[in-house]
């Protein structure tokens, strides 16, 4: 009886060992539970629906609990299904055999799932940022998870859950602005955290091929790292929409078009209203080229020529952007503005900036001021650097600036300039620069007490022509101060050159108010300068008297010709107005393009003739004329000579260029007849043997600049105003 007793035993026991070993290892399908499972999960919620063929059970001793796998599942929530390719549940046998809930765990893999065909259900989720990102601005795309859920007794999912997964073909609209297409990345989320790795996207020329995004959330701050390594290839309005997405203003950029590599490194922290309470980036890159035309080109009265476009190339960057503001900033590479490329480096740490320009061939500066440029076969070694920093009331301060080319040394320390760029401060210039194997310049600028100018030499031959382009703005508007200058020897565009050039002034506000400056020439002739207040008035006086008058008047085309002869120039004028008399005396006109035109048209050949040999002699040039803002009237221009006498008046627009002026030319025997036969006065004046005269002409001279149009007809009578004027000279001229 034992026997057989412990026989059954042995089989029972056997059997359920080979039960237990083969549904732990081969396991069981079966439709029994179909139901139960069901009905459970319907329980639970409402919105779930599952179905299934049938279940594979597989048995884990250790856990006491079964693994209950799902065949040929379809789950929909909301009516809308969600393609799956497997289900498991870990049911717990004790909880089951106690009717509690006996699902644990639950175990889903997916198929790819279009993002559009689940928007329902994704509406039903808790309002919030995620939810609102999900629904404006995500427009496509299809992903496929993978996720383990544990439950607890309520069938509520507990915290430690986690969901991994694939995401493809996904485009993400920003701002309705920024389409962000072809985003794919592989995602991994547990306990609050989560990583995308393999992430890859376009953006407009614009591609990340290889990307890592870390997401955690502690406390009740939100931290983001990233790493995004990017390649671009764009032109047009793709480059210009991704400049814009960093803030970069492309308004004045045309054919904008670039090429190059970058990897970004972000740290970025929101609070729970996902503010950004830190945001740091580290950028590395390289760009191929950067070439873009500019629509308002750059023309700067520094530059020999307006820049019209910009070409960047072999650049390599670093970028630090900690705090909301950029921390350290390097960049190396070439550029051209123009027609030369130019090695240079810039370099940012702190508020520090650092910038060297290496200049190959020719540098594009020029200073007009003190005639100074490069000329077209210098292939001098040039380089610029200085090093600045901006202030808190965007003041831009710059410790030094030095710009070498060969003998050229160009120095400035401690310039302080406004953000409108206006000079604010300085300490010291210094200028040295060579001209045709000369030193052409040399001189300090001082700012201390008073700004004191000093030094052997100083270029002026383009001074005029500087000043008279001058912009409206005044760059010295800051500055009132005494200022004296003092210089060896000044250049002018003549062969006479100043020498022991000595000032005195007074500057308010950017401009003179008072001075009084006296040069000599060679031979015991003098320049005399002087600037004062006009009494009871806001005008001001200028006087100039000048024992030659050529390095005076040169630099104007008027004057072209003009030899000889001493100068008087008195002008009243304001901030809008001005009246002035210019008086030339006992000068020669040589070869005078304008003039010989006239006398030509006029056929004076013999006249012409003397003006192309010896000259033409001229007693007084009186010129009497008034500025607005708008226009110079011309009074008269009265030129009288042992060989001719002009009369003339008309005006110059001073915006246009446009010239308009109208006169009567005499030759002197036509003239000396006319005042013999004036009563007493041609007595006087003129002897009764005159000879027979020549005529006279009217002309009109009227165009631009450099289409200027003559015309001339003969005169058989003159003007009341040109005897009156001719009269008084005579009479002044036999007076002395």
């Amino acid at each position: 009886m034992k026997k057989a007793v412990f026989l059954i035993f042995s089989v029972l026991f056997i059997s359920l060992i080979i039960v237990l070993f083969y549904l732990s290892y081969f396991g069981y399908e079966t439709k029994k539970f179909n139901n139960i499972i069901i009905s459970q999960i319907k329980k639970n919620d409402q919105n779930l629906d599952l179905n299934f063929e049938k279940i594979s059970i597989l048995l884990d001793v250790k856990k006491i609990s079964i693994f209950v796998k799902f065949i040929n599942p379809q789950v929909s929530y909301l009516k809308k299904p969600i393609p799956l390719n497997t289900l498991r549940a870990d049911i717990d046998l004790l909880s089951l055999l106690q009717n509690k809930n006996s699902i644990k765990k639950v175990s889903i893999n997916t198929n790819y799932i279009d993002f559009n065909s689940i928007k329902p259900i994704i509406v039903r989720i808790k309002p919030g940022n995620f939810r609102k990102i999900l629904l404006n601005n995500v427009k496509r795309s299809k992903f496929k998870i993978y996720s383990e859920i544990e439950f607890d007794e309520s069938f509520k999912p507990k915290d430690n859950f986690n969901i991994s997964g694939l995401v493809k073909e996904t485009a993400i609209n920003i701002k309705n602005e920024y389409l962000i297409k072809d985003i794919n990345f592989n995602f991994f989320y547990e306990k609050q955290s989560l990583n995308l790795e393999d992430l890859s996207a376009k953006l407009d020329g614009l591609q990340i091929y290889e990307g890592k995004i870390d997401y955690n959330k502690d406390k009740e701050d939100h931290n983001i790292i990233a790493v995004l390594k990017n390649k671009i290839n764009s032109s047009g309005p793709n480059s210009k929409k991704i400049f814009s997405m960093i803030g970069f203003n492309t308004n004045n950029f045309s054919n904008l078009s670039l090429k190059g590599s970058f990897t970004k490194t972000f740290n970025l922290k929101l609070d729970k209203t996902l503010a950004i309470k830190k945001f740091d980036v580290n950028g590395t890159g390289s760009l191929t080229h950067l070439t873009t035309d500019l629509k308002e080109k750059i023309n700067n009265s520094l530059l020999k020529e307006k820049i019209e476009k910009v070409h960047l190339k072999d650049l390599n960057f670093n970028l630090d952007y900690k705090n909301q503001k950029i921390d350290k900033f390097s960049i190396f590479g070439q550029i051209k503005t123009n027609e030369e490329f130019h090695n240079f480096t810039y370099n940012k740490k702190n508020k520090i900036n650092k910038l060297n320009v290496i200049f190959t061939g020719k540098h594009p500066i020029k200073i007009p001021l003190i005639n100074y440029s490069s000329n077209s076969n210098d292939l001098k070694s040039s380089s610029l650097s200085c090093e600045f920093f901006i202030e808190k009331k965007d003041n831009l301060f710059f410790n030094k600036i030095y710009f070498s080319s060969d003998q050229d040394l160009f120095q400035i320390e401690n310039l302080k300039l406004s953000k409108d760029y206006y000079l604010l401060d300085f300490d010291k210039i210094y200028v040295k620069t060579e001209l045709n194997g000369e030193f052409n310049n040399d001189f300090t600028i001082e700012n201390k007490k008073k700004i004191k100018i000093k030094g052997t030499n100083f270029d002026a031959k383009l001074i005029a022509k500087a000043l008279s382009k001058a912009n409206k703005s005044n760059f010295l508007k800051n500055i009132s101060k005494n200022v004296e200058i003092d210089f060896d020897r000044v250049s002018t565009n003549t062969e006479f050159p100043l020498e022991k050039f000595r000032l005195i002034g007074f500057i308010n506000k950017g401009n003179f108010e008072k001075l009084s400056g006296k040069s000599e020439f060679t031979n015991g002739k003098y320049l005399d300068v002087s600037l004062k207040k006009e009494k009871n008035s806001n005008r001001k006086i200028l006087e100039i008297y000048s024992d030659i008058a050529r390095p005076v008047v040169n630099s104007y085309k008027f004057f072209d010709g003009l030899r000889n002869g001493n100068l008087l120039y008195v002008s009243k004028f304001d901030d809008k107005n001005s009246s002035a008399v210019l008086t030339v005396d006992n000068f020669k006109l040589i070869k005078a393009p304008a003039f010989a035109k006239l006398l030509s048209l006029a056929d004076l050949q013999g006249l012409t003739d003397t003006l192309k040999g010896e000259g033409i002699t001229f007693d007084t040039l009186i010129i009497k004329y008034e500025t607005d803002p708008t226009t110079m009237n011309i009074k008269e221009i009265f030129m009288i000579g042992p060989s001719i006498s002009i009369l003339m008046e008309g005006y110059v627009e001073r915006g246009g260029g446009l010239i308009s002026l109208r006169g009567t030319l005499i030759p002197a025997k036509t003239l000396n007849t006319l005042i013999s036969k004036i009563p007493v006065v041609g007595d006087i004046l003129i002897s009764k043997k005159a000879g027979e005269g020549l005529f006279g002409l009217s002309f009109k001279i009227k165009g631009l600049p450099d289409d200027l149009k003559t015309t001339v007809n003969p005169v058989k009578t003159l003007t009341p105003r040109f005897i009156t004027r001719t009269l008084e000279n005579i009479k002044k001229r036999n007076s002395k």
